[in-house]
C-alpha cells in the first residue's frame, strides 16, 4: 500500500468513497426521490415544496357593481367567502360599468319591478367610484387566513372575456375598442405599465382566459375565442390561466385548453365561480386551488405566475399533487435530450378519506396517453427537442371529470 494513503477500515474506506462521489450525504439527487439518482434536469428553483400549502378559494365573483344581485356588493361576496372557510377570493365585476361616475347596476332584477329600476339607478357614495371602492373593500375583508383581491373581467362579447387580477388599473371593452373592433386594444393595455402618462396599463397584473367558446358572434367569424387562442408573446408570461370549469361541473373547455397550450400559451388550471346571484362561496360551486407558502398578495400572486394551481369541480373537497422530478405542476422543465423525466400525480380528499376514482394524464386533446385506476399514477416521461406539456385530469369512476391540473412543460436543454 502507498505510503502517502492511510490505512482504512471498510466503513471508512466506503465513506470516503461515497463522499468523493457526491456532495449530497443522503445519497439522493436532489430533486428526485430516488438514492442514488442522477438529475436529468434543471433544478427546482422555487420555493421548498415542504412549505407549500394547497389554498382552496373561489375566483370570477360578480354583484351590483357589475350585473350581480343589485342588492349587493363585492363585501357581500368576500364574507360569504370567509363564513364558507375558503382562503381567498377574487373579484371580477365587468368593467362595463366600472369606469368613475358609472354608477348603474346592469342586475336582471333592474328591470323585473319599478323599484328594482329605482335600486339599479340611485347611486351610493361608494358606487360612485366602484373601483376605488372595490380596493377597500378588499383590504376590510382581507386577514391572516383570508385573502380578498381587487380584479375586473373585460368583457367582449365577439372575442371573449378575460379576468385580470392584482392591478392597479382596469380597462372597459366597450370604450378601448376592444367589444367588436380588436383583441389589440387589451393586449396593448395589458403589456403596457401602469404609470403609462393619460393612458394607464395592465403591466403589474396577471390575467386568465374565461369560459372559452361561451362568447362569440358564430362560428363564421375568426376572431372567436381571442383570434382562436393566438399566441402573444409578450402576454405569455402574465395570461396565467384558462377556466376548465365555470359555474357548474362540465369541463366542456377542455379541447379549448389543449389548443391554448399547442397554440404556446402557458396557461394554468382555474375554475370560476362566475356568481350572478348571492351563492358566492357555496359548495356545489367549482373551487381553484393554489399551491403558495402563505397568503400574502405578493406570495398568491407569484404561484399564480408560477402556475401552482389546479381546477376542481363543486362537492369534492380534493387534495392534488404532482411531481415531475421534484418540480411541481406549472413547472417547465429544461432536460437532458436522452433523458427520460419521473412523474407522478396523486389524489387525496382533504377529509382523510380514500380516494377511488382514476386520473388520466393528457398530452394532446382527445384520448390520454395514459390512464391509471386508484390515487395515483405514475409515468416516464420523454424529453424532446420541441416543448412537451403535460396535464393531469382527475375523474371518478364513471369518468366524470373531479379536477384537472396545471401541466408541466418539457423540453431538451
Amino acid at each position: 500500500m502507498p505510503k502517502f494513503l492511510p490505512r482504512l477500515s471498510v466503513p471508512g474506506l466506503l465513506l470516503l468513497l461515497s463522499a468523493c462521489g457526491s456532495s449530497d450525504p443522503s445519497g439522493v439527487a436532489p430533486g428526485t426521490g430516488n438514492p442514488g439518482a442522477a438529475r436529468s434536469c434543471d433544478a427546482y428553483a422555487g420555493p421548498s415544496l415542504a412549505s407549500l400549502r394547497h389554498y382552496r378559494g373561489a375566483l370570477h365573483e360578480h354583484s351590483s357593481y357589475s350585473d350581480g344581485d343589485i342588492h349587493s356588493i363585492p363585501a357581500d361576496y368576500f364574507a360569504a367567502g370567509k363564513a364558507a372557510g375558503l382562503d381567498f377570493m377574487g373579484s371580477s365585476e365587468h368593467t362595463d360599468n366600472l369606469d368613475p361616475l358609472v354608477f348603474i347596476s346592469l342586475g336582471s332584477d333592474c328591470f323585473s319591478t319599478p323599484d328594482g329600476l329605482l335600486t339599479c339607478l340611485t347611486p351610493s357614495v361608494d358606487e360612485l367610484n366602484k373601483w376605488e371602492s372595490i380596493r377597500r373593500q378588499t383590504e376590510e375583508a382581507s386577514g391572516e387566513d383570508f385573502l380578498a383581491f381587487r380584479g375586473f373581467e373585460w368583457t367582449s362579447d365577439r372575442f371573449g372575456h378575460i379576468n385580470v387580477f392584482f392591478g392597479k388599473d382596469q380597462t372597459n371593452a366597450k370604450t378601448d375598442g376592444g367589444y367588436l373592433l380588436t383583441m389589440e386594444s387589451f393586449w396593448s393595455w395589458f403589456t403596457r405599465s401602469p404609470d403609462t402618462p393619460l393612458l394607464g396599463g395592465g403591466g403589474d397584473s396577471i390575467a386568465i382566459f374565461n369560459h372559452p367558446g361561451d362568447k362569440t358572434l358564430g362560428d363564421f367569424d375568426p376572431g372567436r375565442n381571442w383570434w382562436m387562442l393566438r399566441h402573444v408573446p409578450q402576454a405569455d408570461e402574465r395570461m396565467v390561466g384558462m377556466e376548465l370549469f365555470n359555474g357548474g361541473s362540465s369541463d366542456r373547455y377542455v379541447d379549448w385548453y389543449a389548443l391554448a397550450l399547442d397554440n404556446g400559451w402557458h396557461v394554468g388550471a382555474v375554475s370560476g365561480e362566475d356568481e350572478h346571484g348571492t351563492n358566492w362561496a357555496s359548495p356545489e360551486l367549482p373551487k381553484t386551488v393554489i399551491l403558495a407558502a402563505d397568503l400574502a398578495p405578493a406570495t398568491l400572486k407569484d404561484a399564480m405566475l408560477a402556475r401552482r394551481m389546479y381546477a376542481v369541480v363543486g362537492n369534492q373537497d380534493l387534495v392534488v399533487e404532482m411531481d415531475a422530478e421534484g418540480h411541481p405542476m406549472g413547472s417547465r422543465l429544461g432536460c437532458d435530450g436522452s433523458a427520460t423525466v419521473p412523474l407522478k400525480v396523486s389524489v387525496r380528499r382533504r377529509d382523510g378519506s380514500p380516494f377511488t376514482g382514476r386520473i388520466a394524464l393528457f398530452d394532446k386533446a382527445g384520448e390520454p396517453l395514459l390512464r391509471s385506476s386508484g390515487a395515483s399514477l405514475e409515468q416516464a416521461l420523454p424529453v424532446s427537442a420541441n416543448e412537451r406539456w403535460y396535464y393531469a385530469r382527475v375523474e371518478d369512476e364513471a369518468g366524470e371529470a373531479l379536477a384537472y391540473t396545471s401541466p408541466v412543460w418539457i423540453r431538451a436543454r
